[in-house]
């Protein structure tokens, strides 16, 4: 067992992509991992991962846009697995594509649910036990996107510069204590969401957003999702401490170092 042990991790998105390389990291280290997706196929496939690793996971299929319906899934996560030490909010919505007057309003809150207000509440209903404990890692992923509009896709850049306020603001706030809030930008990262952007017709998300996105894909700038849940898992133990209230980029030195620990 190494320092985790024998915390407890809550991890959104976790079916795929950057969520299921950071849940199979944690296991490795010895963490009990909550696995939340909105597909139960992929939660299983998981599962499966870690249980083969001999680590335990708890899967369950649940839609962050129930929003109310969050108290209860942290509640579950808690009975079975235990108070959760780590939080990694990494579920998000990458649309609705188009000019803002375009889109539907009902698309857009979603993303905003999905995107910031469920990340909120997950922390708020997390943090009573971090507090009694003294000790917590609440790791949001976020984007460059929150750094600068992205045309016909507002509501992404949207929520994820209200991300990184809302972990400058836990952070603050926490900033006595032993737990530690922060924002990763985790870079260009070859998952769902990429491949979703690049099969959006262009007439939608525009010859500008779309040529940026195929060209990401077709140089091979993209990243794998293994780094990035290394480095997230690094800050989720000790490391977290350095970085506490946060945003940091995945290319800084000092984040690309801690995948050499």
């Amino acid at each position: 067992m190494t320092e985790y042990s024998p915390k407890v991790a809550l991890v959104t998105g976790a079916g795929r992509g950057i969520g299921e390389a950071v849940a199979l990291e944690l296991a490795r280290q010895g963490i009990k991992v909550a696995l939340v997706a909105r597909s139960q196929a992929e939660i299983d496939k998981v599962a499966a991962q870690i249980k083969e690793l001999g680590g335990t996971s708890l899967g369950i299929s649940f839609d962050l846009s129930n929003l109310e319906e969050i108290e209860g899934l942290v509640s579950r996560v808690e009975a079975e697995l235990g108070p959760v030490d780590i939080l990694i909010n990494n579920a998000a919505i990458a649309g609705p594509f188009g000019p803002s007057w375009e889109i539907d309003p009902a698309e857009w809150t979603q993303a905003v649910n999905v995107n910031l207000i469920a990340p909120f509440r997950l922390a708020r209903a997390v943090l009573s036990s971090m507090l009694k404990n003294n000790w917590g890692r609440i790791i949001n992923i976020s984007s460059g996107a929150a750094t600068f509009p992205m045309a016909r896709a507002g509501a992404y850049s949207t929520t994820k510069a209200g991300l990184d306020m809302i972990s400058r603001q836990l952070g603050g706030e926490v900033a006595d204590t032993g737990i530690s809030v922060i924002s990763l930008y985790p870079g260009i990262v070859d998952t769902a969401m990429q491949t979703d952007i690049r099969s959006q017709p262009t007439e939608k998300i525009g010859q500008e957003l779309a040529t940026i996105f195929h060209n990401y894909h077709a140089s091979g700038q993209l990243s794998t999702a293994t780094p990035v849940g290394k480095i997230i898992a690094a800050l989720a133990g000790e490391a977290g401490e350095k970085f506490r209230t946060k945003v940091i980029s995945i290319s800084e030195p000092e984040v690309q170092a801690l995948l050499k620990d």
